[in-house]
């Protein structure tokens, strides 16, 4: 990854090691210094890391909404009682929560996905590849919408 510019392309298997920790590949890994992302839960048994620069700018802009709202104030709590932030160490490896893992039953394989803006992580077993003629239909639909300037927020 270049200064400033996150791009996860691909999708790879790697086994944990007995710490929890996984390798990320070197192109999304930040060259010029300290890798730092943050790990989130997500829906259909993932989990996602976001670098911290692009979560903080959620956090930034949903802040403000958070305050006179108890119900916002609450998804914050949640989201921050059950997120990590993750650096990565000098073999390019990233400690996760043995705990989330469970949580989307990954045993010792785990599927990394690049996502465009994030990785996406899942056990194999939870992964389809979009490579039969429906679901790279369903993805390209989506895709063409945003091309289109179409895109559906609810």
């Amino acid at each position: 990854m270049n200064q400033g510019s996150e791009l996860y392309l691909g999708e790879y298997e790697h086994a944990l090691d007995s710490q929890c920790r996984v390798t990320l590949p070197s192109d999304w890994r930040n060259r010029e210094g300290e890798t730092e992302l943050v790990l989130i839960p997500a829906r259909d048994k993932a989990l996602v890391l976001l670098p911290l620069a692009t979560f903080m700018e959620f956090v930034n802009k949903a802040k403000k909404l958070a305050i006179a709202n108890p119900k916002m104030q609450m998804a914050f709590a949640r989201l921050g009682a059950s997120s990590r932030q993750c650096r990565c160490d000098r073999q390019g490896r990233i400690a996760l929560d043995r705990k989330m893992l469970d949580g989307i039953e990954v045993g010792n394989q785990l599927k990394l996905i690049g996502a465009l803006t994030h990785i996406r992580l899942c056990a194999p077993q939870n992964w389809q590849s979009p490579d039969n003629g429906t679901g790279l239909d369903m993805y390209l639909d989506e895709i063409q919408k945003i091309s289109d300037g179409v895109v559906d927020f609810a």
